[in-house]
């Protein structure tokens, strides 16, 4: 017998997964043409709003945080409210079908 509510949260991780990787390689930071630094931000302080980067001016869909390691998304590129959104959605996605499979 299967497992439909596992199967459901499977496939929704395995999508979110999927969207992720496409978003890293889909979607490459071409070279800077805003004078950034070494470590790839921009030399524009006015762009960092608290840990949020938004420079419109910016093509990089990801950069490196501020502080810390790892990066954070641009929120001025176009493409960051649409995987924001497709994450959103896989999420309630995977609850929704788990809890309606899980009655079957």
């Amino acid at each position: 017998m299967v497992n439909h509510a596992a199967l459901a949260e499977l496939l929704a991780i395995a999508f979110m997964v999927a969207v992720l990787a496409l978003a890293i390689v889909a979607v490459p930071a071409p070279k800077r043409r805003d004078g950034g630094n070494a470590r790839g931000m921009s030399a524009d302080p006015r762009a960092w709003r608290g840990n949020f980067y938004v420079n419109p001016d910016d093509p990089a869909l990801f950069v490196p945080k501020r502080q810390g390691a790892g990066w954070t998304l641009n929120f001025a590129h176009k493409w960051t409210w649409r995987l924001v959104w497709i994450m959103v959605g896989s999420l309630v996605a995977a609850v929704v079908l788990s809890t309606t499979l899980a009655h079957d």
